[in-house]
């Protein structure tokens, strides 16, 4: 049996299709996962037009925005960022207000390539781009601020926020490393460099903070997960390359829960796994297809404070939305 296949019978062996859509895992077991929604276009957010607008697109006709190749992902508590390397931009889902705003070219930048996103305590928003290796700065109403990085990244692609320490930590993918950079763009120090021991990496990409400041890695090429302390030290890893539930093929996105539980993104698997703080294996959902809880080659993830689940399902051009079930059922961290 082909490795797709191994991959497509042990993802589909731990889901199950409710009432409301698919839950993992599957009776007798408790679900832990439940899918919510998908979102491609400002309308699955509920997101309307006003009349003026609609009168202007009567007039004047009107190309309705929606999610191309979504690719990096980030929540603020009230905001949902996404970068679009197949639109070249940057969209910002704010369900509250029932508003969509897009960060694309002006005058000032441009983008060719965004990989990632994420914000700082202001709000502030931090876009990285692999091709033009800058990390676009822009105030909380998309505004252009500064752009910075260009002379010392390599392949500038995920960036992460050190709230703890008011810092920036951009995967330098190509140079093998970690960049450190303070939040007005000074470049302050780095994180590991190419290798396969400890602390050392093979075309690392995605990151994420836990709330006690420990840093994860999806140290890709070696396929594995490395976790640095607060200081920046190594401190653990575990993984390695395999075709069975539990090891990796292409480890990308990462994110962490209340309860310090790792969500992996693998693109090849087409799936995320679980695993708890000592990366044993918890629970494993997805595989390659369409439908809901289904992915083609999604690529990073993002866990809010209530435990939503949001996952850009890049080839299938949307966001899935998950629940993590023990948020909402009083589980304790």
């Amino acid at each position: 049996m082909k490795k797709a296949a191994i991959t497509a019978v042990l993802f589909m062996a731990v889901s199950l299709t409710a009432q409301s859509g698919p839950v993992w895992p599957q009776p007798p077991e408790k679900a832990r996962i439940a899918y919510v929604k998908s979102i491609s276009n400002a309308q699955d957010l509920g997101i309307k037009k006003g009349f003026f607008a609609k009168l202007w697109d009567f007039i004047a006709g009107s190309e309705e925005k929606k999610l191309i190749k979504p690719f990096g992902v980030h929540h603020d508590g009230s905001r949902l960022y996404v970068t679009d390397i197949g639109a070249r931009a940057v969209f910002i889902f704010d369900e509250k207000r029932k508003s969509l705003k897009s960060i694309e070219h002006s005058t000032r930048f441009r983008f060719l390539s965004p990989i990632d996103v994420v914000t700082d305590r202001d709000r502030n928003i931090y876009v990285t781009d692999s091709t033009l290796n800058y990390v676009y700065k822009f105030n909380r109403n998309g505004k252009f601020i500064k752009k910075f990085g260009n002379d010392i990244l390599k392949r500038a692609t995920a960036i992460s926020y050190n709230e703890k320490k008011n810092l920036l930590v951009v995967t330098d993918t190509l140079a093998g490393d970690l960049k450190i950079f303070s939040t007005e763009g000074k470049f302050v120090g780095f994180i590991g460099k190419p290798g396969t021991k400890e602390g050392e990496f093979n075309r690392p990409t995605f990151t994420a903070y836990d709330d006690e400041g420990y840093l994860y890695v999806s140290d890709t090429l070696n396929h594995r997960v490395e976790i640095f302390d607060p200081e920046g030290k190594f401190y653990k890893s575990f993984g390695k390359l395999g075709n069975t539930v539990g090891t990796f093929s292409n480890p990308r996105g990462i994110a962490v829960d209340k309860n310090r539980n790792i969500y992996v993104v693998d693109t090849l698997f087409h799936s995320v796994q679980i695993f708890n703080e000592n990366g044993d294996i918890l629970l494993a959902f997805g595989t390659y297809g369409k439908n809901s809880g289904e992915f083609a080659v999604p690529e990073d993830i993002t866990i809010t404070k209530d435990g939503k689940i949001y996952i850009t399902d890049s080839y299938n051009m949307r966001i899935q939305v998950f629940q993590i079930l023990d948020y909402v059922q009083g589980g304790k961290k």
